[in-house]
């Protein structure tokens, strides 16, 4: 079974609309107040023993606790991803340039063209 979680967190560097799946047929439910009053417990099974929980709040999953080693891995891949559509994207750009750039151009240089653009949409034609 899999269950889409949403961060909520507005302070992290991480983009905080990024959906995480997780399969939680190993991971431990457990309810909010239950989890607050036995936090200790359960970030000592978290961190040594690598166990996963799942806190709900009015039987509605709100948040998933994992290791940290876990949570690292998964941004790095993130982040690692998020180079490659970028790195991918430069090429297309380059490509795309390489082929009709010079067509486009028509032997003028980018500061022209840029420039000329900003006369005609701001009406400033000289």
């Amino acid at each position: 079974m899999i269950i889409q979680l949403t961060s909520r967190a507005e302070s992290c560097d991480i983009d905080t609309k990024d959906i995480l799946y997780y399969i939680i047929d190993d991971m431990k439910t457990i309810n909010a107040l239950r989890a607050r009053s036995r936090l200790g417990t359960l970030l000592d099974e978290v961190s040594q023993k690598g166990e996963h929980y799942v806190i709900e709040r009015l039987s509605r999953p709100l948040v998933a606790v994992v290791p940290f080693s876990e949570y690292q891995t998964k941004i790095q891949d993130k982040e690692a991803e998020i180079k490659r559509k970028r790195e991918e994207a430069v090429k297309e750009i380059f490509e795309f340039r390489k082929k009709y750039g010079r067509k486009l151009a028509k032997g003028k240089d980018s500061a022209a063209i840029i420039r000329k653009m900003r006369d005609e949409r701001y009406g400033q034609k000289k």
